[in-house]
């Protein structure tokens, strides 16, 4: 009978879900319409960033190839609006991430009212929202953001085979769409690891994300050694080598960098353009930049930052090696050292990230007292941090000044370290309530 109640009361919960998993889709699609149609009526967003999706192979040295392989796609069934088909795609993809969203939240926080406001909170924000317009990754970074924390979350409330192998594969794809996710290779292997010595039950399920793991690492490899076969050098992109020679340029490390004539070369250009500089040393960049705005459609108007970039000079181009052999020599500096240390510190003190800052630090303390006391691990809230960390860690190290777009993958990981706190405030709220109500 306790079971019957058991499977009654679980049926209801569930219909319970659904009707409020279907008002809050409802409401998101009125809202969306509304403020795509009154609000923010742009029909496409690009910049010159976008231009460098527009790849002429599989293999390329600066983007990795899921987001051009879907542009040729769009491609491949209109060549005059294809651009305005993958922005419906992209806002197909948006609307539907709000059902996994719902359900890890679901698996995860305890307060329902606090689930849904969670749930509007993503799905509503402009600043998301507005990504679903643009050539630009964001978006479905995102979405591929919200997929694997809803993995995450169902392995941990219903560890399952086949989820922890799609939990060990599915970073590969994130990194084929983004390298930034590179960082959830090493996050996947920590939590397979953990599992394994802290649930010994789940040990052959362990097996299978641990399969999904490696195939996940060898298809990274797999497409580096591709890169070096068609282009001639063993790499993911070619991105942070841009960005590292702009970072030793604004630190003034670049003085130690022992080749004089590329020190040179950036003390007579420096004062123009850091962006410049950095792409008169890195000048193999112009040549594919010009390639690329070939294939950019002919019937959009240019934006001021992609003329800009297409005026840069097309000087000599220096190698690879020589380039990397110089941006090692300026980061093997004191002064660099300072330089990145001093952007750690502006990125987690930053006034939009303060709050963020302390919220992680408390719920790190919580963590560590919860394990000493109780040997117990919160492992999706570990996870979050864990990611959120190291994507700081990553932006300030490897990243430009322009963080707060870097950022952007880790904001549903930003919300649900949100959403956890309030959920444990709230309850110990209700528990405090209780024991003061006895005392009386």
């Amino acid at each position: 009978m306790k079971l019957k109640n058991n499977w009654l009361s679980s049926k209801s919960s569930k219909n319970i879900d659904f009707f409020i998993l279907g008002g809050i889709l409802l409401f998101c699609l009125v809202y969306r319409i509304v403020y795509f149609g009154f609000i923010n009526n742009d029909t496409l967003h690009y910049s010159f960033d976008s231009i460098t999706y527009f790849t002429s192979s599989i293999f390329d040295l600066y983007r990795t190839p899921v987001y051009p392989l879907i542009i040729k796609l769009f491609e491949s069934i209109s060549k005059d609006n294809f651009l305005y088909y993958l922005v419906y795609f992209q806002q197909f993809l948006s609307f539907l991430s709000i059902i996994p969203v719902f359900y890890l939240l679901r698996n995860t926080l305890k307060n329902r009212g606090i689930i849904i406001i969670t749930t509007l909170v993503y799905a509503c924000i402009p600043h998301l929202i507005d990504l679903n317009i643009c050539i630009l990754t964001e978006c479905l970074s995102i979405v591929g953001s919200t997929f694997i924390l809803f993995l995450f979350s169902y392995y941990i409330k219903k560890p399952q085979k086949s989820i922890a192998f799609c939990l060990g594969f599915f970073p590969f794809i994130l990194i084929m769409l983004k390298p930034a996710y590179l960082i959830m290779l090493c996050l996947m292997f920590l939590f397979f690891t953990g599992r394994f010595i802290f649930c010994k039950n789940e040990k052959r399920i362990l097996h299978w994300g641990m399969i999904g793991l490696f195939i996940a690492i060898l298809g990274v490899w797999g497409y580096c050694e591709m890169n070096k076969r068609t282009n001639g050098e063993f790499t993911l992109t070619k991105v942070s080598l841009f960005n590292s020679l702009e970072n030793t340029v604004i630190s003034g490390a670049y003085k130690y960098g022992g080749d004089e004539e590329l020190i040179s070369l950036i003390d007579s250009t420096k004062q123009e353009h850091i962006v410049i500089t950095a792409s008169l040393l890195n000048n193999e960049w112009i040549d594919y930049y010009k390639i690329q705005n070939e294939k950019f459609p002919k019937n959009l108007i240019r934006t001021s930052n992609i003329e800009f970039c297409l005026n840069i000079p097309d000087t000599e181009n220096y190698s690879y090696a020589r380039l990397n052999r110089f941006v090692k020599e300026s980061q093997h500096t004191k002064l660099y050292f300072e330089y990145i240390s001093m952007r750690l510190i502006k990125i987690f003190l930053s006034y939009k990230l303060l709050p963020l800052s302390f919220i992680i630090l408390f719920e790190l303390i919580m963590m560590l007292l919860l394990f000493l006391k109780h040997k117990k691990i919160l492992w999706m809230l570990s996870f979050c941090i864990l990611f959120i960390i190291g994507q700081l860690i990553t932006i300030a190290i490897g990243g430009l000044d322009d963080w707060r777009r870097l950022i952007l993958p880790t904001y549903p990981f930003i919300i649900l370290v949100f959403s956890l706190f309030i959920d444990m405030i709230w309850s110990c709220r209700k528990k405090l309530i209780e024991v003061i109500y006895d005392y009386d």
